[in-house]
C-alpha cells in the first residue's frame, strides 16, 4: 500500500530547473547517451547522471546498463514502497509544519512541551488504511528526532529551507583514453531530500535513508552529499550555498543486520570529508569512459547476512536472465 499525502510526486513535478541554461542543458541529456549522439534537429546531446545512476553504475555496470541505458525497470520490492511512503510523510511534514511551527515555539517557551510536541506531530496525516511494512516505527523514530532538535534549537534555525530541492548542473568532464582526451559535457540532475541553515549563515544537506545503517556507510554517503554539493556550486544555487555541513538519518537503522536506527552531522571542510570531492569526479569520469568505450561489464558482489549466509548482489537484481555473468555456470563474484 502506497500513501502519498502530498499534491503531486517528484516526477509530476517535471525538471524544474532554475534558470533556461540549465532547462535546455536538461532536455538535450539523456541516460542512454553514446559519443556523437545528437537530437532530432542535430543538435550534440549530452549524458545525464543522476545521484542514483551513479550509484548503480558503482553498484554493478551491466545492472546500470539494464536499467539507465536499455531503459528496463526493476521490480519493485517492499524496500521500495516502505522508503516511498516515509519519503512521502516527511516531504509533507516538511511543507506543513510551517503552519504549525509559530505556535509550537510558543508552547514550548511557556514550558507547555506535551502539548508543543503534540501540534508539531498532528501534522503528520494517517493513511486510509494502516501501514503494512513497518512504516509507523519508522516515522515515529524520525519525528523524535527533529522534536528533540526542536527543543534544542527552541525551534529556531530548526525547519528546512529546502524540501526535496530539484538540482541540476552542467559541467564538462575531461577523460583520459589511452590516445587522446576528450571532454565529454555532463548533465547532472537529482532530488535533495532537505536543506537546513546551520545558523551562521551556511547550509546542511541532509539526506533520509530507510535501509540499515553501519559505520561503513559513512564514505558512501559523503560521497552522494558531495554529488549534491557539486550541483548546487556548479548549478550556482546561491541560496544554498555555501555547504559547510552535511549530514544523513537513518531511522530504520537496525534492519537486515545493521548496528541501529542514527543520524549523524559532520563538517565538510574537515579532513575526515575532503577526499569526497576528487572521488565523486573521478567516479563520473569512469561512468563517462564506460559511456565512451560501452564497457559495462558484471560486478557480482557477496557479503555476509546478519546470521552469517552469504548473500550477493544478484539475488537483488532483476536482470538475471539477461546478464553475461549468468549465461553460464561461471561467473566470479566481489565480496564486499
Amino acid at each position: 500500500m502506497k500513501f502519498n499525502p502530498n499534491e503531486e510526486t517528484l516526477m509530476d513535478r517535471g525538471p524544474e530547473a532554475h534558470t533556461p541554461e540549465l532547462l535546455e542543458s536538461y532536455h538535450s541529456s539523456t541516460y542512454a547517451w553514446q559519443p556523437g549522439m545528437t537530437d532530432d534537429d542535430g543538435n550534440p546531446m549530452k549524458l545525464r547522471i543522476s545521484k542514483s545512476s551513479l550509484n548503480g553504475f558503482g553498484w554493478c555496470p551491466y545492472q546500470y546498463k539494464a536499467n539507465y541505458i536499455y531503459n528496463l525497470s526493476q521490480e519493485e520490492t517492499e524496500d521500495m514502497v516502505r522508503g516511498t511512503n516515509v519519503h512521502a510523510i516527511v516531504e509533507h511534514f516538511w511543507d506543513a509544519v510551517k503552519d504549525v511551527k509559530d505556535e509550537a515555539i510558543e508552547l514550548l517557551e511557556a514550558g507547555k512541551e506535551r502539548q508543543s510536541r503534540r501540534l508539531l506531530k498532528s501534522v503528520i496525516p494517517k493513511p486510509p488504511m494502516p501501514y503494512l511494512l513497518g512504516e509507523d516505527e519508522v516515522i515515529d523514530t524520525w519525528f523524535e528526532w527533529q522534536w528533540n532538535r526542536f527543543k534544542v534549537t527552541e525551534g529556531y534555525n530548526w525547519a528546512a529551507v529546502g524540501n526535496e530541492v530539484s538540482a541540476h548542473a552542467s559541467i564538462d568532464v575531461d577523460v583520459d583514453l589511452e590516445l587522446e582526451q576528450m571532454i565529454v559535457p555532463v548533465h547532472l540532475r537529482g532530488f535533495i531530500d532537505t536543506i537546513f541553515p546551520d545558523g551562521d549563515g551556511g547550509f546542511v544537506l541532509m539526506e533520509l535513508k530507510t535501509g540499515k545503517w553501519t559505520p561503513k556507510k559513512a564514505k558512501s554517503m559523503r560521497e552522494e552529499m558531495q554529488f549534491y554539493r557539486l550541483m548546487l556550486e556548479e548549478g550556482n544555487y546561491m541560496r544554498y550555498l555555501p555547504v559547510t555541513h552535511w549530514a544523513w538519518e537513518f531511522p530504520r537503522g537496525w534492519a537486515n543486520g545493521g548496528t541501529k536506527a542514527e543520524w549523524e552531522l559532520e563538517d565538510t571542510s574537515t579532513r575526515k570529508t575532503s577526499y569526497a570531492p576528487r572521488t565523486v569526479m573521478n567516479n563520473i569520469k569512469k561512468l563517462v569512459k564506460a559511456h565512451i568505450m560501452d564497457s559495462f561489464e558484471p560486478a557480482p558482489k557477496t557479503w555476509r547476512g546478519p546470521d552469517g549466509e552469504t548473500l550477493t548482489s544478484c539475488q537483488m537484481c532483476s536482470f538475471m536472465e539477461i546478464c553475461p555473468a549468468w549465461a553460464t555456470d561461471e561467473h566470479e563474484e566481489e565480496e564486499v
